[in-house]
């Protein structure tokens, strides 16, 4: 795999620097679980890093191009430890390759969560809530509604991906237009 570095295949007159960037990563259930962000921040040991890349081996392309890999890791101890790094033990390691419409309605699906998540706080932080609606509205770095929205979901284009995740991806922007009502 990609994301797996074999020390026995680096040469060792170069010094050699990985950087990871994981976050922390629930099932349903221990979402449901995990209320306060104490919970969601202490005694983890699943995580998951994404990577983006393209069927033409570049890692980044056009939208309708852009396939992303997401993987799933576990460590032996919970975080936080003693240690800032701990080696990551092969005990649960998936992998999930998502094509450019799953791309589309992960990132969707995760934005509209986050905005529900801050809408919903009592009291409702309103400098979080700004920024995350001007992330959400002018992207800067990836693809925004309006981009994913004129690449899957124009007429021209949305007949050559899968009926049930075109349905999908509109669903969700319905579910992100009804926050606003």
């Amino acid at each position: 795999m990609e994301w797996h570095v074999e020390a026995d295949e680096l040469e060792s007159r170069y010094a050699y620097i990985q950087v990871t960037h994981v976050s922390p990563y629930f099932t349903e259930e221990d979402r449901v679980n995990r209320q306060t962000e104490f919970d969601r921040n202490n005694n983890i040991n699943t995580f998951m890093f994404e990577t983006p890349f393209t069927q033409g081996g570049k890692a980044h392309g056009k939208l309708e191009e852009q396939w992303k890999r997401r993987v799933i890791i576990k460590t032996d101890y919970s975080f936080p430890y003693v240690k800032k790094r701990i080696l990551v033990n092969h005990t649960e390691v998936k992998v999930l390759e998502m094509s450019p419409i799953e791309v589309a309605i992960d990132e969707m699906e995760s934005r509209a969560k986050e905005l529900k998540e801050i809408i919903n706080k009592k009291p409702t932080d309103v400098k979080k809530l700004q920024l995350k609606l001007q992330g959400s509205i002018s992207v800067q770095v990836n693809a925004g509604p309006l981009a994913y929205a004129s690449t899957f979901l124009d007429e021209s284009h949305c007949a050559s991906y899968p009926v049930n995740q075109v349905l999908r991806l509109k669903d969700v922007y319905r579910a992100r237009v009804s926050l606003w009502v």
